[in-house]
């Protein structure tokens, strides 16, 4: 009997006892932009909650390195796992870049073949396959592995194809759809469910699937207090990941039609390549811009807050799956603009906590613009309104909604601890 007892008594620190559910979050690479946030936060928040989680990137590049203050602050402490080190040589050394994407190799397909030397059979309990790239790679650790999966999507492939090559590859865009449709039935095709940032594209999702379809919304760094509206300057504030399907030359467009000539624009983000700042700066030039547009890089957590609570308006011109910026921008209080029926539009009220055109409305979003510089009050109500709403929706409340989305579905097949 006493025996017993102490053993009861000791026992969890003599024998700690394994986490409830360990997850893996299996993505492409850590890209540029916001990639390095949406993997890190989530990992140490739920690690604060006692869930162990590891990122698994399919491929390795040297982002990290060329950006490494940026990485450091939402990767400090996170275990990533490069899968792509056990390819077989040959595997490593022959890639290439599929015509017209930004990102999308042949490593990505060849993780369908060779994901399983990295990771042990059953070591994690479920993956999150982040983006249809990656379920490439959990397609074979579910089938090698015995590891089922979540495929987490931001925008069907189809919507991405139509929005970026339909007016400029001639016929080569209707292959590129056709090969779009075929990605997301495959991304979904074994997964256990379905996470989204938003129910725009529920309707799709469900012609093609009757699998579960979950809704997990983006956390932020809400301040505490907001900055005084009074002291803002007449500036929009805009940044993101520019490539070629998101040029941020409709900034320019808003700048030459916005009523107040006294409007500066802050554009700051990740340029990929490279060459199309090249670009913009040319552009700028020719439109006899330069002094109203402040060209930043990229922004840490610290001039996010500085900028958004400087602006009297954040601007975000084309339609997301979500659009995380609208919600940090939030977090200071800070006004949003940004299309309808992207996810983020779902927590702001149209016309109090935010401003919604529709898509592709380019005289809307003007329309939008004026509106808040030429009516202080009423963007700074707004602006308080949309913070309210930024408050209840940060990175502990994203950690603890993930951890209820695993919990629903990691048992459904015999896991790690079974």
């Amino acid at each position: 009997m006493g025996r017993a007892w102490m053993g009861w008594l000791l026992g969890p620190f003599i024998f700690p006892k394994k986490p409830l559910v360990k997850i893996g979050l299996l993505i492409d690479e850590l890209a540029p932009g916001s990639t390095p946030k949406l993997i890190g936060w989530p990992i140490r928040k739920l690690a604060a909650l006692g869930v162990e989680a590891e990122a698994l990137a399919i491929v390795e590049k040297d982002h990290w390195q060329r950006h490494r203050t940026h990485y450091d602050f939402h990767l400090d402490g996170v275990k990533v796992r490069y899968l792509f080190r056990e390819f077989p040589v040959l595997a490593q050394r022959f890639d290439f870049r599929f015509p017209g994407m930004s990102f999308f190799s042949l490593h990505h397909p060849s993780a369908r073949l060779w994901a399983h030397r990295a990771v042990g059979r059953k070591e994690f309990d479920i993956l999150i396959a982040c983006c249809q790239y990656s379920t490439f790679a959990a397609l074979n650790l579910k089938r090698r592995r015995g590891i089922p999966f979540i495929t987490l999507v931001w925008d069907p492939s189809v919507f991405t194809a139509r929005k970026i090559y339909r007016h400029r590859l001639g016929w080569r865009y209707w292959l590129i759809l056709f090969g779009a449709a075929l990605l997301d039935r495959y991304a979904i095709r074994e997964c256990e469910a379905i996470i989204t940032s938003g129910h725009f594209h529920h309707a799709y999702w469900r012609r093609l699937t009757r699998k579960p379809l979950e809704v997990l919304y983006p956390g932020c760094f809400p301040l505490d207090r907001l900055p005084d509206f009074s002291a803002r300057e007449r500036l929009i504030i805009t940044w993101d990941r520019w490539d070629i399907g998101n040029l941020p030359h409709v900034f320019l467009d808003l700048l030459e039609r916005v009523e107040d000539r006294q409007v500066r624009l802050a554009l700051g983000g990740f340029w990929h390549p490279e060459s199309l700042k090249e670009d913009f700066q040319r552009e700028l030039g020719r439109r006899q811009l330069s002094e109203r547009v402040d060209l930043l890089g990229p922004l840490n957590e610290n001039d996010i807050q500085t900028l958004c609570s400087r602006a009297m308006v954040h601007v975000h011109a084309v339609h997301e799956a979500f659009g995380m910026q609208t919600l940090e921008a939030a977090g200071c209080g800070c006004p949003g603009i940004i299309p309808a029926g992207s996810g983020v539009a779902e927590l702001f009220e149209d016309g109090r906590s935010g401003l919604h055109p529709p898509p592709g409305d380019f005289g809307a979003l003007v329309e939008a613009t004026n509106r808040i510089f030429a009516d202080a009050t009423f963007a700074r109500r707004m602006g308080e309104a949309a913070w309210a709403v930024a408050r209840r929706h940060t990175w502990d409340n994203y950690a603890e909604t993930l951890r209820n989305i695993v919990e629903r579905y990691a048992g459904r097949q015999e896991g790690r601890n079974a």
